[in-house]
Protein backbone atom coordinates (compact mmCIF):
# COMPACT_ATOMS: atom_id res chain seq x y z
CA UNK A 1 0.00 0.00 0.00
CA UNK A 2 0.97 3.44 -0.80
CA UNK A 3 2.86 5.64 1.85
CA UNK A 4 0.83 8.73 2.94
CA UNK A 5 1.52 11.71 1.29
CA UNK A 6 3.18 14.62 3.16
CA UNK A 7 2.24 18.41 2.48
CA UNK A 8 4.40 20.78 0.35
CA UNK A 9 5.34 24.36 1.18
CA UNK A 10 1.81 25.96 -0.12
CA UNK A 11 0.23 23.34 2.10
CA UNK A 12 -1.12 21.13 -0.42
CA UNK A 13 -1.18 17.54 -0.19
CA UNK A 14 0.82 15.95 -3.58
CA UNK A 15 -0.63 13.62 -5.19
CA UNK A 16 -0.17 9.94 -3.65
CA UNK A 17 2.47 7.50 -4.71
CA UNK A 18 1.59 4.86 -7.74
CA UNK A 19 0.77 1.41 -5.66
CA UNK A 20 1.47 -2.33 -7.59
CA UNK A 21 -1.35 -1.88 -9.89
CA UNK A 22 -4.03 0.02 -11.72
CA UNK A 23 -6.75 -0.21 -8.54
CA UNK A 24 -3.97 0.66 -6.30
CA UNK A 25 -3.30 3.71 -8.22
CA UNK A 26 -6.90 4.64 -9.04
CA UNK A 27 -8.09 4.03 -5.65
CA UNK A 28 -4.97 6.32 -4.02
CA UNK A 29 -5.67 9.30 -6.27
CA UNK A 30 -9.32 9.37 -5.83
CA UNK A 31 -8.27 8.62 -1.90
CA UNK A 32 -6.64 12.01 -2.35
CA UNK A 33 -8.95 13.96 -5.36
CA UNK A 34 -11.90 13.66 -2.79
CA UNK A 35 -10.67 15.20 0.28
CA UNK A 36 -8.80 17.79 -2.19
CA UNK A 37 -11.53 19.07 -4.20
CA UNK A 38 -13.78 19.35 -0.69
CA UNK A 39 -11.20 21.30 0.77
CA UNK A 40 -11.42 23.88 -1.99
CA UNK A 41 -14.76 24.99 -1.31
CA UNK A 42 -15.04 24.02 2.44
CA UNK A 43 -16.06 27.49 4.29
CA UNK A 44 -16.80 29.33 1.28
CA UNK A 45 -20.01 31.13 2.47
CA UNK A 46 -23.27 31.71 -0.21
CA UNK A 47 -24.06 32.66 -2.38
CA UNK A 48 -20.23 32.77 -3.11
CA UNK A 49 -20.51 29.40 -3.80
CA UNK A 50 -22.97 29.63 -6.10
CA UNK A 51 -21.66 32.47 -7.79
CA UNK A 52 -20.14 32.20 -11.68
CA UNK A 53 -16.14 32.41 -11.53
CA UNK A 54 -16.31 32.14 -15.63
CA UNK A 55 -17.82 32.80 -18.66
CA UNK A 56 -19.49 29.13 -18.56
CA UNK A 57 -21.31 29.82 -15.59
CA UNK A 58 -19.25 27.07 -13.64
CA UNK A 59 -18.99 27.80 -9.60
CA UNK A 60 -17.15 26.13 -7.10
CA UNK A 61 -20.46 24.14 -6.07
CA UNK A 62 -21.05 23.09 -9.60
CA UNK A 63 -17.61 21.73 -9.95
CA UNK A 64 -17.28 19.63 -6.88
CA UNK A 65 -21.04 18.32 -8.25
CA UNK A 66 -19.04 17.29 -11.35
CA UNK A 67 -16.78 15.64 -9.80
CA UNK A 68 -19.18 13.48 -8.07
CA UNK A 69 -20.48 12.63 -11.31
CA UNK A 70 -17.55 11.77 -12.78
CA UNK A 71 -16.34 9.30 -10.34
CA UNK A 72 -20.10 7.96 -10.10
CA UNK A 73 -19.57 6.89 -14.39
CA UNK A 74 -16.10 6.26 -14.13
CA UNK A 75 -16.18 3.75 -11.65
CA UNK A 76 -19.86 2.97 -10.58
CA UNK A 77 -20.82 2.65 -14.78
CA UNK A 78 -23.53 5.25 -13.96
CA UNK A 79 -24.68 7.23 -17.34
CA UNK A 80 -25.06 10.78 -17.80
CA UNK A 81 -26.52 12.19 -20.72
CA UNK A 82 -25.50 15.74 -20.72
CA UNK A 83 -22.17 16.69 -19.05
CA UNK A 84 -22.47 20.17 -19.43
CA UNK A 85 -25.34 20.14 -17.14
CA UNK A 86 -23.28 18.64 -14.40
CA UNK A 87 -21.35 21.63 -13.81
CA UNK A 88 -23.95 23.56 -12.45
CA UNK A 89 -25.49 22.54 -9.47
CA UNK A 90 -29.09 22.98 -8.09
CA UNK A 91 -30.73 25.60 -6.13
CA UNK A 92 -31.87 22.53 -3.63
CA UNK A 93 -27.89 21.62 -3.41
CA UNK A 94 -26.31 22.24 0.02
CA UNK A 95 -22.64 22.58 0.26
CA UNK A 96 -22.38 20.78 3.24
CA UNK A 97 -24.09 17.43 1.70
CA UNK A 98 -21.93 17.87 -1.42
CA UNK A 99 -18.27 18.04 0.72
CA UNK A 100 -19.60 15.00 2.44
CA UNK A 101 -20.15 13.33 -0.28
CA UNK A 102 -16.91 13.91 -2.08
CA UNK A 103 -15.59 12.89 0.82
CA UNK A 104 -16.91 9.72 1.60
CA UNK A 105 -18.65 10.71 4.97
Amino acid sequence: MPTAPSRNRRGDTPPPRTGNSEAEVLHGFLGYLRPTGAAKVDGVPEPQVRTPAVPSGTNLLGLLDHLTYVERATFFGERVTDWQATFHAGHADVLRELIDGATGR
